[in-house]
């Protein structure tokens, strides 16, 4: 069988044993949608491609299965990887759900003044923005314990 993009997120949701209520909750989409993605009635739009990407730490030809290696292309800091795995934690479901927005504000704050204004300070600003919620993040659920 052919690797797609619906077989490699739903290898993806069960070797991180997610069901797919919590992986569409964290991806701000209906379980529903899920499901059309992993069983290929649906096709996915751009934008999903890469918040399935950030969320598990994969590159885009893994997903898409044009590469059995997870990470070749993928951004050499792993911020994003992290902060998934950091908001995952979290059993608070409004404080994920507020930290999640901010990152996906920031994520498309950066994209849009990269593609205005191409200035790579943007890109280092934002990048400080989000390691400083992280850390907040991180407080908020180490107090939660």
């Amino acid at each position: 069988m052919e690797r797609n993009f619906g077989t490699t997120l739903s290898e993806l949701r069960h070797s991180r044993d997610l069901s797919q209520r919590t992986l569409a909750t964290d991806l701000h989409i209906s379980q529903a949608l899920l499901s059309h993605y992993e069983n290929g009635t649906r096709e996915p739009g751009l934008p999903f491609v890469c918040r399935v990407c950030d969320y598990f730490g994969v590159s885009a030809d893994y997903i898409l299965g044009r590469s059995d290696d997870e990470t070749t292309g993928v951004c050499a800091t792993g911020g994003i990887a992290e902060l998934g795995r950091a908001l995952s934690e979290i059993d608070e479901q409004s404080l994920r759900k507020a930290a999640l927005d901010f990152v996906d504000f920031a994520a498309k704050k950066m994209t849009l003044q990269l593609t205005y204004h191409e200035d790579l300070s943007l890109a280092e600003q934002s990048a400080a923005m989000a390691e400083a919620e992280l850390s907040v993040v991180r407080m908020r659920a180490r107090r939660h314990d």
